[in-house]
C-alpha cells in the first residue's frame, strides 16, 4: 500500500536531546562548584528517563517530575537537596537556561523533511511529553515550517506506546494506519508501538547496531521511501 503521510519522533530523532542535557548538566554542575564527570552524565540521564516516565505515566506533574530528578540526583554529586520546592525550581532553571540555549536539530533532519514536503507528502511529529515544551523545540530548532503537525501526548492524552497515540494522529491527517509511515529511535516506545497501531515503521538507529530494515541516518529515509523497501 502507497505511504500517504510519515511521522516522527521528536527527541533523539528530529530533535539533538542529548547534546542539549549534557550542556544543561554541565551548566548545573558548573554553578554548584562540582566537577563534571561521565558518570554524574549517565546517571542524570536515567533519573530524567526514570522519572519523565512517572510523569507519561501520570505518577507525577511536569513541573512534580523535574524537582524529583534534582532529589535523586544532587546526592550523586554529594550535594544537600534544598528544603524548598521554590529552590529546587530556582536550580532546575540553572539546568533548563542552558539547556534550551542549546536546543538543535540533527544535521540530517531539515533535508529529510523538505526531500518529503518537496514531493507533497504530509508530515508530523508524535512526541511524549508537555505539549507547549515540545512545540518551543520545534519552533526553536528551525522544523516548524516543514511540519503540518505535532501530537504530543499531552494533546492527545495517549503516550507512545499505546495504540491510540498512533491513532489519533491518523484520523486527524485523514489517513489510515497502513498508509502511514513512522520513524523513531526507541525500538520499543516508537517502532513496536508503531506496528501494534498498525503503521508501518522504522527504527532510526544512530550509533547501535544495525538490526534489519534499521537506518543509521534520516539521510537514508526518502531513497527507502521511494523504492518501497519498508
Amino acid at each position: 500500500m502507497q505511504i500517504r503521510a510519515v511521522l516522527f519522533d521528536l527527541d533523539n530523532t528530529l530533535f539533538d536531546h542529548p547534546s542539549s542535557a549534557r550542556a544543561g548538566v554541565d551548566a548545573l554542575l558548573h554553578h554548584l562548584g562540582t566537577e563534571r564527570s561521565t558518570e554524574l552524565t549517565r546517571c542524570w540521564f536515567q533519573i530524567e528517563e526514570a522519572n519523565y516516565q512517572r510523569f507519561l505515566a501520570k505518577e507525577l506533574t511536569f513541573q512534580e517530575q523535574r524537582r524529583e530528578r534534582l532529589r535523586q540526583f544532587l546526592p550523586l554529586a554529594g550535594l544537600s537537596v534544598p528544603q524548598t520546592d521554590t529552590r529546587i525550581d530556582e536550580l532546575f532553571t540553572t539546568y533548563l537556561e542552558t539547556y534550551e540555549d542549546a536546543w538543535m536539530a540533527f544535521p540530517d533532519a531539515a533535508p529529510a523533511l523538505k526531500s518529503l514536503r518537496a514531493i507533497g507528502m504530509p508530515v508530523g511529529v508524535i512526541t511524549n511529553g508537555n505539549h507547549d515544551q515540545q512545540t518551543s523545540k520545534v519552533n526553536r530548532i528551525g522544523l516548524k515550517p516543514l511540519l503540518d503537525r505535532v501530537f504530543s501526548s499531552e494533546l492527545t492524552n495517549h503516550a507512545k506506546p499505546a495504540q491510540e497515540a498512533f491513532l489519533q494522529p491518523c484520523r486527524s491527517m485523514n489517513v489510515s494506519p497502513a498508509e502511514t509511515l513512522y520513524i523513531g529511535d526507541n525500538y520499543r516506545v516508537d517502532v513496536e508501538g508503531a506496528r501494534n497501531a498498525g503503521l508501518k515503521a522504522i527504527h532510526l538507529n544512530r550509533e547501535g547496531p544495525m538490526g534489519e530494515g534499521a537506518i543509521q541516518s534520516l539521510a537514508e529515509l526518502p531513497l527507502r521511501l521511494f523504492e518501497g523497501s519498508l
